[in-house]
């Protein structure tokens, strides 16, 4: 009985990811990508989950005619950009110097936010995504 009423308890207070309150694109530092619907990736360019989902963001916003863009929320510039070339990466990126890791209670990535044509994010995902989920995802937050 302890058991069933323990398992009830953590099964009602696992709510998923918070999404946050606010204009991520402002909070970011994209203005300048209002206007459709997006991916906000926060990522680490050592993480083998960030590395490989990166790829799907790629797809899923190109199929979605969405935006997309990373924020490295830890390594260093070199490393980041090391990343972006071989990916691709098709969208704006940058490196936090911590104060978006801390504002979005940000404790291990791939984090991805889809955000709104208003900037407001509408999903929080966390961990490796394929390209499926995410246009999904796109295509409800329009």
């Amino acid at each position: 009985m302890r058991l069933v009423l323990a398992a009830a308890l953590l099964a009602a207070c696992h709510r998923g990811e918070v999404v946050p309150d606010g204009d991520v694109l402002d909070a970011i530092h994209q203005p300048t990508l209002h206007g459709k619907p997006g991916l906000v990736l926060f990522v680490t360019p050592t993480c083998s989950h960030c590395l490989a989902t990166i790829p799907h963001a790629i797809d899923a916003a190109a199929a979605k005619a969405a935006n997309i863009t990373a924020v490295f929320v830890a390594g260093r510039e070199e490393n980041a950009k090391g990343v972006v070339d071989h990916a691709h990466f098709p969208g704006p990126w940058s490196v936090d110097d911590g104060s978006l890791t801390k504002r979005y209670g940000i404790h291990s990535v791939p984090y991805i936010l889809v955000v709104g044509a208003d900037g407001r994010a509408r999903d929080a995902l966390l961990g490796e995504q394929e390209t499926s989920t995410l246009e999904d995802k796109l295509a409800s937050a329009k």
